[in-house]
This record gives C-alpha cells, structure tokens and sequence, in this order.
C-alpha cells in the first residue's frame, strides 16, 4: 500500500468516527404549564426536577451521575406588580452554571496529543488531531453557552410575564420540599412560594 492509499485508508474513516464524538447537541427547554389558567391577580412558579432522560435530552449530558440535580423553574407574575427574585432565596444554594458546565468538557488537549503523537508517527493522524481538537473546543463553548443561557437568574419580573429557567443543586443538597422567595416591589412584601402552596393571590 503507497503512503497516499494509506492516508485514505486511515484518515477518512478517523474523520468519520470523530464527527460524532465531541459534539454538544441540546434541546431547547419546554414550558411547563402554569400552577393555575385562571386570570386572578397572582404570582405562581412550576417546577421539574430532572430525571436522566431530561438531562440528556436538555443538556446533552447526564449532570445527576455527576452529582448535580437541574431544577426546572418556572414564574408567572399574574398581577399588576413588579416583583423580584434572587437565586439566593430558595432553600438550597444555587450553582454557577459555569461551575458545572467546566465538569462536563471533554478534554480539548489530551484528545488532540492523542492524535499528535500517532501523527509524529503515521503523519495523516495529525488531520485527525487538528479536527478533533477544533471539535472538542466548540463543543466546550456550545455547552458553556446553552447551561447559561438556560439558567434561571435573579431578576425582576414584570406584570403579566412569565420567566423561566433551570437551577443547578448539588444532589445532597436538595429537598423536593424546597421554598423560594419573592418581593414585590411596590410595598418590598417577602411571598414565600414552596410545592405545597405554589400561588400568592394579591
């Protein structure tokens, strides 16, 4: 076999496996359907807790084997009011989504020396070493974009708007009995919000 059929024979099918590992590929979150239909003046939050299925399916990894449970929130401000809300109020502590996302990189440097040692060898490996390495880079920065982009932030809620988004609990953290807390804006009154009681009417 001359040096030229050998590159075919080893790069072609290198590009073609690698087209499918390092990649990030997450769906956009659904909504979760609102506590109440009814158009009373209130402030109300949904929430999901991630199963494996949900994980991958949102975040194209499976965060809960690592030791991180999502939370999907979701907050409908029914009222005339302004309210607030702050990571910080909810029962359990909130993880930087940064945090968690740097736990799921696949690691850019070791896969492309992998490669670039088998290319100080074999030269047609140092394709595969370079497309890998660019891959593996893009992957990292899709999933540190999209676990921001998903997280649920400190903010104010406007009237007759509904924000949503996910959290980020250590599992031994969390308590399904959870509470989070929200002010309105007009007279700073705290509303505690926790699954048993998910609606404050005004």
């Amino acid at each position: 076999m001359n040096i030229r059929s050998f590159s075919i024979a080893v790069v072609i099918p290198s590009l073609i496996l690698l087209n499918g590992c390092a990649h990030y590929r997450a769906k956009p979150l659904k909504p979760l359907m609102p506590t109440t239909q009814s158009v009373e003046q209130s402030i109300s939050f949904s929430y999901e807790v991630f199963d494996v299925d949900d994980c991958v399916r949102y975040l194209d990894r499976n965060v809960i084997a690592k030791g991180y449970q999502p939370i999907q929130i979701t907050l409908a401000n029914n009222t005339d009011h302004y309210f607030s809300v702050s990571t910080k109020t909810f029962s359990f502590d909130c993880l930087k989504p940064q945090e968690v996302a740097e736990k799921f990189h696949t690691n850019t440097v070791g896969r492309a020396i992998g490669y670039g040692v088998a290319g100080l060898f074999v030269w047609p490996f140092i394709i595969p070493a370079i497309v890998d390495g660019v891959g593996s880079s893009r992957s990292n920065k899709r999933l540190d974009a999209d676990f921001s982009r998903k997280t649920f932030r400190s903010q104010v809620i406007k009237p007759h708007t509904t924000v949503n988004g996910l959290l980020f609990v250590s599992c031994d953290d969390f308590d399904e009995n959870f509470t989070l807390t929200v002010t309105d804006q007009a007279n700073n009154q705290y509303i505690v919000l926790s699954p048993a009681k998910p609606k404050y009417n005004i």
